[in-house]
């Protein structure tokens, strides 16, 4: 076997050769894109997207607390999950009305909201822009309307949610302050009211300026343990909500509220309250055994442990200042039991009604500061650019680009497909590789033909009237239809070749024969036949198939009397031999012969009577005798005979002949066939002459200025 390089002009002979293959495959994979592009259509959906800017606040005591401790996740990443939390898609349902504002419990938890507000949820995707606190909320739906007007609500929701938790100390402060002041002012009111009574009951009462002096200060230190006591019971439900919650089993999201925002324990509960944030987000997505969520975790008790220890001190404190209160009040009270008693209780609801007035006084100054904190309110978060509806669907299939890609696809596995169906043929398809393999020469290349413009060919040559039987016959004799086609200038070419291929020996008989069936043979004797007479040879053509033959029919000639009764001596083989008078009585016409010079050198001997086994008729001495009888008579002795493989007719005549030439069909019979073929020819000791190649694909190549076949 052969081994060639290839370089580019075989690469692209294969593409040519296989380019059906190619063209095929291409076509194929076209048309599945195109099936496929029209099976995935389905409903136009269409997005809208909202960009959002998050700027975090940060006071002096929380920058000092976050150097000393350590802040999970991105706070983009983080505000995109609060973004797509389940609090903010329910504000943005209410703003779009698919659910009720004020939905009691039961309804909130009923399947059907919960329905609605996941499904809206589906529909939101949140992402921050890269190297910026942008964030774009985009929105998909089947409508471009809808998709805008669902960005722009979860834009807004989640501003409105962020300004809510961001300043829910103040707003929790404000609720406390306003149910302190109602409970302050009926207290005051009744206070007044037993004032009043008591002076329309009693008079006026007078005291002196000691009574009045003691008085005073008692009612001072009054009001300062009162104002410890309040301060001593709110710091130890403090520590106690603090406990309770500690573990995170009971009141995970439990806070205490404290009015006093320049203490470290203001800083804490800030801090506290971001922590509790950051967990109830993370929850969203994680469970919690989350890593980052019992990181958060850790860090809320770490802050609960600090406000522990802060408000304990704070406690004890208190209640030093309660004791040292309490003394105090206890010997000022000495002082003034001597006093009258109507002067006593005067004082006490004067100082009932002072006290009251000054705390509802406190509580109103404190209800205006909370009212103006309010309003001066923190915004996080900034609508930079509201969502605009898009008429352009992002599901639109992209056909021509489909197409265009498919085709891409296909010519290229049709390429990778050809040169694997290159790869596994086993016949050989260059001239190199015949010669290498056979070690015998190419004698001729018939080149691939179109059968359709033979046939209009010789339609040209014949009768208007020609049946279609005899046009086929005459569509197989280019040298008699058109002699100067390019395959009767090939079949000239191969009549060159064999003389040169025989000058270094005598040679007057030739057999042409074949591996399998289909490869030519036949025509290619006929027409090789035909081009020895016009030279000017007596040349005597058998039929030595007698099996299938064709010579007959190639020629419009009967098939009997012929070879088989010469072979089994009912007949002399010269009183069978049709000359040219029979050419012309034939199919071939009278003036066709006429007009072809050179016919009447050519002699035929057809196969004969159909015989049952014609093996028994090929004896080796007969056929040797045979042949030696019409070398006397003729310059050329052409044999056709049946392929070499299927039987051996083949193989028992060209032990008898000058010389064997083998007919092979480019790309129809396998290497290990052809060695075979080659193997019983030798082993007969047969002299094969060369290769004849048929259904060669031609290729023409104007820069040379004549006709070359190139070929694999």
């Amino acid at each position: 076997m052969a081994h060639y390089e290839l370089n580019l002009l075989d690469y692209w002979m294969i593409i040519r050769k296989r380019k059906l293959l190619i063209g095929l495959t291409a076509v194929l994979v076209v048309l599945f894109t195109f099936a496929l592009t029209q099976a995935t259509k389905s409903t136009p959906i269409y997005q809208a997207t909202a960009r959002v800017k998050f700027d975090k606040t940060s006071t002096m005591a929380s920058l000092f607390l976050d150097t000393f401790s350590y802040s999970y996740g991105n706070a983009q990443e983080t505000q995109s999950e609060v973004i797509q939390s389940v609090a903010v898609v329910e504000q943005a349902a209410v703003r779009l009305a698919l659910v009720p504002a004020s939905a009691p419990d039961e309804t909130r938890r009923s399947r059907d909201y919960r329905q609605i507000v996941s499904s809206l949820r589906d529909k939101i995707h949140a992402a921050p822009e890269k190297q910026t606190s942008i964030i774009a909320i985009t929105a998909t739906s089947e409508s471009p309307v809808d998709a805008e007007n669902i960005a722009n609500a979860v834009a807004e929701a989640y501003r409105a949610e962020n300004i809510r938790s961001r300043n829910r100390m103040v707003t929790d402060a404000l609720d406390f302050v306003d149910a302190q002041l109602a409970e302050r002012e009926h207290k005051l009111g009744e206070a007044e009211e037993a004032l009043r009574q008591f002076k329309e009951r009693e008079g006026q009462v007078f005291l002196t300026e000691e009574a009045k002096a003691a008085l005073s200060i008692f009612t001072e230190l009054e009001q300062e343990h009162n104002k410890v006591l309040r301060l001593k019971e709110q710091t130890s439900k403090q520590v106690a909500i603090l406990k309770r919650s500690h573990d995170l089993k009971g009141l995970p999201s439990q806070r205490i509220f404290t009015d006093d925002t320049s203490t470290l324990l203001a800083s804490l509960n800030t801090r506290l309250v971001d922590l509790l944030q950051e967990r109830t987000t993370l929850l969203i997505d994680y469970k919690s055994q989350h890593p980052a969520v019992l990181l958060v975790d850790q860090k809320i008790g770490n802050v609960k442990l600090e406000m522990i220890r802060e408000l304990e001190s704070k406690l004890q404190s208190l209640v030093d200042r309660d004791v040292t209160l309490r003394d105090q009040i206890d010997r000022y009270r000495e002082r003034y039991l001597g006093f009258p008693q109507a002067a006593i209780e005067l004082s006490r609801l004067e100082r009932e009604v002072q006290v009251n007035a000054e705390l509802y006084a406190t509580l109103k100054t404190k209800q205006q500061e909370l009212l103006i904190k309010s309003a001066e309110r923190i915004e996080e978060v900034t609508i930079i650019s509201p969502a605009v509806a898009s008429g352009i669907p992002i599901n639109q299939p992209k056909n021509r680009l489909n197409l265009v890609v498919g085709a891409a696809m296909g010519l290229f596995l049709g390429v990778v497909l050809a040169f694997a169906r290159e790869s596994f043929d086993t016949s050989i398809g260059t001239i190199e590789g015949i010669e290498e393999f056979l070690k015998v020469p190419v004698l001729g290349i018939i080149p691939q033909f179109d059968e359709r413009e033979l046939r209009e060919n010789a339609a040209k040559a014949l009768p208007p009237n020609t049946s279609k039987a005899v046009m086929e016959m005459f569509s197989k004799l280019p040298c008699l239809v058109d002699p100067a086609s390019v395959l009767s200038e090939n079949l000239r070419s191969l009549r060159t070749n064999l003389q040169f291929a025989n000058m270094d020996r005598t040679t007057k008989s030739l057999m042409f024969t074949s591996v399998g069936t289909g490869e030519g043979k036949s025509t290619t004797i006929v027409n090789l036949a035909v081009t020895l007479a016009q030279e000017g040879k007596r040349v005597l053509l058998v039929d030595g198939d007698m099996r299938k033959p064709n010579v007959h029919k190639r020629l419009g000639l009967k098939r009997d009397p012929g070879l088989a009764e010469a072979l089994s001596g009912a007949t002399p083989w010269s009183d069978s031999v049709r000359t040219v008078t029979d050419l012309m009585m034939g199919a071939l016409g009278v003036d066709l012969v006429m007009n072809t010079p050179g016919l009447d050198n050519l002699h035929v001997l057809t196969s004969g009577m159909v015989t049952r086994n014609p093996a028994e008729f090929l004896s080796l001495d007969r056929i040797t005798r045979l042949i030696q009888e019409m070398h006397e008579e003729y310059d050329m002795l052409l044999i056709d005979t049946p392929p070499i493989l299927p039987v051996t007719d083949a193989v028992t005549i060209s032990s008898c002949v000058d010389g064997t030439v083998l007919v092979y069909q480019v790309g129809r019979i396998g290497r290990s066939a052809l060695r075979r073929a080659k193997f019983l020819m030798d082993h007969a000791q047969a002299h094969v002459v060369g290769v004849v190649l048929t259904n060669v694909k031609a290729e023409i190549a104007p820069e040379y200025g004549y006709i070359e076949y190139s070929y694999r």
